[in-house]
């Protein structure tokens, strides 16, 4: 049975993961880019923000916003239209529409442009749009049949704040390094940070994106955003401790916790074996569940309040269960993970 997506109404950000089957490892560089590429024309279309992205051998990363759903006029529905499909295919698309109208089908064409609307501002659909497509293309050009993808995409629901986001931005940005495939996170062209200081303007225009959001402001620069990025890997890197210098949650205030959400969705933290507890460098240099799992990630009220919205989809767990990571402020409570 398949466990319900954590998705809101409105704007979200989620940490999207999604694996080829058996683990192969069949993204090489030119297999990268090229679903690299579909990403970006998905969201092109679609209307999702990719903040950055991190392309393995074998899965990806994505911290993406999807903002709320909005009218999408007939110019801009072709302009996203052309985007996703390429002139060429948009072109016979437009061809078809005009045939239809000829013949006082005009109907045919609301149908499929309503049809296409749908498919916009819905992480759901986004993931569906550049899966599908890159599994088609990879099976045309190397002969292969059925889906390459492991099941379902992962998705977290994420807490728009800058200690969640740059926690998992920086987590993205050290997957290469993690996997030692480089040494820095600078030099790793295939994600987010790696590529946009190595020149790909796409992935900056991306991590400024994200600097806006995390700062507050409509006019943030690369160089800010480079500096945010920088600022968690050198903290998970031991030369500064993480987030320590720079913390704006002021601009993000949390709600005070007493909102309403059950009690024992958040049980009170019990003392273990002592042992000696990881650092957030050690924490970010490797996989942790936290960052792979659950539905949601943020500070406690925002997670009360997300359990409040999908009460159904919380299944209960002995404290004992619990996966906690101390150095970052991060347990798992109930398919939720909290982030302080």
């Amino acid at each position: 049975m398949r466990r319900p997506r954590v998705k809101v109404e409105g704007e979200g950000f989620y940490h999207v993961v999604s694996r080829i089957a058996g683990r192969r490892f069949l993204l090489d560089e030119t297999e990268k880019g090229t679903l690299l590429g579909m990403i970006r024309a998905a969201a092109a279309f679609s209307g999702v923000e990719v903040y950055t992205f991190a392309v393995m051998s074998n899965h990806f990363h994505l911290l993406v916003r999807v903002p709320r759903r909005r009218a999408v006029e007939e110019k801009e529905l072709l302009r996203r239209m052309e985007a996703l499909y390429g002139t060429p295919r948009f072109l016979k698309i437009l061809e078809k529409w005009e045939k239809w109208t000829k013949r006082h089908q005009e109907s045919r064409v609301e149908e499929e442009k309503a049809r296409l609307r749908a498919r916009m501002y819905d992480l759901s659909q986004f993931c569906k749009t550049f899966k599908e497509a890159y599994t088609q293309d990879f099976n045309r050009r190397h002969d292969n049949t059925g889906s390459i993808w492991e099941g379902r995409f992962k998705s977290i629901l994420l807490e728009g704040s800058w200690r969640t986001l740059m926690t998992v931005a920086g987590y993205i940005h050290l997957n290469p390094v993690r996997a030692k495939m480089v040494e820095n996170a600078e030099e790793a062209t295939n994600a987010g940070y790696g590529a946009a200081c190595q020149g790909d303007m796409r992935a900056a225009t991306g991590l400024v994106s994200l600097a806006k959001r995390v700062y507050g402001t409509k006019n943030a620069t690369w160089e800010q955003a480079r500096s945010a990025c920088a600022e968690v890997i050198a903290g998970a890197e031991g030369t500064i401790p993480v987030f320590e210098s720079r913390i704006p949650d002021s601009r993000f205030p949390i709600p005070d916790s007493s909102c309403s959400g059950p009690d024992d969705v958040f049980p009170p933290e019990r003392s273990r074996d002592e042992t000696v507890p990881e650092s957030p460098a050690a924490l970010l240099r490797r996989r942790v569940a936290g960052f792979l799992h659950g539905g949601a990630l943020g500070g406690e009220a925002f997670l009360r309040r997300t359990v409040r919205l999908f009460p159904k989809r919380v299944r209960k767990r002995a404290p004992s269960a619990l996966d906690r990571v101390p150095a970052l402020g991060l347990r798992s409570v109930n398919g939720v993970r909290e982030v302080s």
